[in-house]
C-alpha cells in the first residue's frame, strides 16, 4: 500500500510516493538464525546468504556490547574474507566478492546500519552495490572487545541489491537495519517532526524546528558526515561542495531524512 509523503523543500518543491519498508536482521533472533555453519547458499527473510564454497557460522562466542545499549547473544562470523587474493578493496573501486558475504535489496534511497566487530588488524567491512562498486569500507585495528562499530551507510542509488562482505579476514556482523526514505519519512510524519530543508545556492536553511534540542547531520552520497551541529531554533549553514547530500535531523518528536541537491 502506497503512502503519501511529505513534502520535501529541496532546490524547488517536490511531492512523490514510494512502498514504505523497513528491516531489521538481528543475528540473536535464534529462531531465524539458529546457532551453526551456514554451508549452502540461503534467504532467511529477505537476507541471503552467500556461501561460494565456504561456511559462514552463526556462533554464541566472541560477543561484544555497544556504546548504544545493544548486547547480543549470538553473531555472524565470516569466517574468512570475501575477495579473492584476501584482499581490501579501496573505496569506490568495483570488485565482486567471491564468497562469504550477504545480500539484501534496497528500493530506493535507504539508511543502512551495521553492528560489528572486528576480527584482527588490517580487516575491512565492506558495503557494495550489485555491481560490485565499494560504497563503504570500515577498517579494524584488531580483534579484542572494544574494537566494534556501528556503521551508518546514507545509500542515494537506484533500486538494486546491496551486498556486505569482510575485506581481508574474518570479522563478526550482530545486526543490520535498512530503512528506506519513505519510511524515514512516514516515520517523521507520525511523530509531528515538520521540519523542512531550503537550498539556496550552497546556503542550507533548517526550518520548523520546534524541539529544545534537535541534532542535524549531513551526509554525502557516498556516506561520508560532512556537517554536524545541535540546535534549538531554525538555523543556517553552508557547504562548500555541489552535489547529493542527505539531512538528518533528530529530535524528541522523531527523525527524518531529506535529500537536497547543491548546484
Amino acid at each position: 500500500m502506497k503512502k503519501r509523503l511529505l513534502s520535501l523543500m529541496m532546490a524547488g518543491t517536490a511531492c512523490f510516493m514510494l512502498n514504505a519498508q523497513s528491516k531489521t536482521w538481528d543475528f540473536s533472533d535464534t529462531a531465524k538464525f539458529p546457532a551453526g555453519a551456514i554451508s549452502t547458499d540461503k534467504t532467511v527473510d529477505g537476507l541471503s546468504f552467500v556461501t561460494g564454497g565456504s561456511n559462514l557460522t552463526i556462533a554464541t562466542n566472541s560477543l561484544a556490547t555497544f556504546d548504544d545499549g545493544y548486547t547480543p547473544t549470538q553473531r555472524l562470523q565470516f569466517g574468512g574474507n570475501s575477495y579473492s587474493g584476501s584482499t581490501n578493496p579501496a573505496l569506490g573501486s568495483t570488485a565482486l566478492p567471491a564468497r562469504r558475504y550477504l545480500q539484501f535489496a534496497v528500493s530506493n534511497n535507504a539508511v543502512i546500519k551495521l553492528w560489528a566487530r572486528g576480527g584482527g588488524a588490517g580487516r575491512s567491512l565492506i558495503i557494495s552495490d550489485q555491481s560490485g562498486k565499494v560504497l563503504s569500507s570500515t577498517p579494524f585495528a584488531g580483534s579484542s572487545a572494544t574494537d566494534i562499530a556501528v556503521v551508518t551507510y546514507n545509500y542515494t542509488g537506484a533500486a538494486g541489491n546491496i551486498l556486505i562482505s569482510t575485506g581481508a579476514g574474518d570479522n563478526s556482523l550482530y545486526k543490520i537495519e535498512y530503512t528506506d526514505n519513505a519510511t524515514l519519512a512516514v516515520n517523521a510524519a507520525q511523530n509531528g517532526l515538520g521540519a523542512k530543508v531550503v537550498v539556496d545556492g550552497k546556503k542550507i536553511h533548517v526550518k520548523g524546528l520546534d524541539s529544545k534540542m534537535t541534532s542535524i547531520n549531513v551526509w554525502s552520497a557516498n556516506g561520508v558526515l560532512v556537517k554536524s551541529l545541535k540546535t534549538s531554533v531554525d538555523t543556517a549553514f553552508e557547504l562548500s561542495q555541489t552535489g547529493m547530500y542527505i539531512v538528518n535531523v533528530v529530535s524528541d518528536r522523531g527523525s527524518q531524512n531529506i535529500k537536497i541537491l547543491l548546484k
